[in-house]
């Protein structure tokens, strides 16, 4: 029972992303009737039930530190190898390592601010604000008609 739920622990089991149901059975040498007949015993549901509660635990601890790295950006190092062939083996020929940069990613760190401390940082607009006032544009409307030159006067003197 433990080695089961080790493996789903670290392979996760059908949901959030993790392994098939087919992959499981493959892996412990048995078809999907005996894993379903297994699941019939409370101790062993229970400890994959855990274990699976626990791939996703860890699944989200591993997406929350690569999101809050691709906000902040990062460095790594990129190793590019050229082999050669040599009586059958095959032989480094030439390796360059180099550093590179990765620029933080906007909209990661929108996210994350939004979040995080939503009350100071927040994506949208504040639907309550009001605005008053007069708002002169500058410009002379002439019309042809007396109807439509009364009512942009009425509209003028609201």
């Amino acid at each position: 029972m433990k080695e089961c739920s080790d493996w789903v622990r670290e392979n996760g089991l059908m949901e959030y992303g993790g392994a098939r149901l087919k992959d499981f059975c493959a892996h412990f040498g048995i078809d999907v009737k005996t894993y379903y007949r297994w699941m019939k015993n409370a101790n062993f549901a229970n400890a994959i039930k855990k274990a699976k509660e626990d791939f996703k635990n860890n699944l989200e601890y591993d997406l929350v530190i690569s999101l809050a790295k691709s906000a902040k950006g990062y460095d790594y190092e990129q190793t590019t190898t050229e082999w050669m062939d040599e009586n059958g083996k095959p032989k480094i020929k030439k390796q360059v390592k180099k550093n590179i940069h990765v620029e933080s990613n906007v909209g990661a760190n929108i996210f994350l601010l939004t979040n995080i401390a939503p009350g100071r940082w927040k994506n949208r607009q504040d639907s309550k604000i009001e605005h008053s006032g007069e708002v002169s544009t500058g410009l002379n409307i002439t019309v042809s008609n007396d109807k439509t030159a009364e009512l942009l006067k009425k509209l003028k003197d609201k």
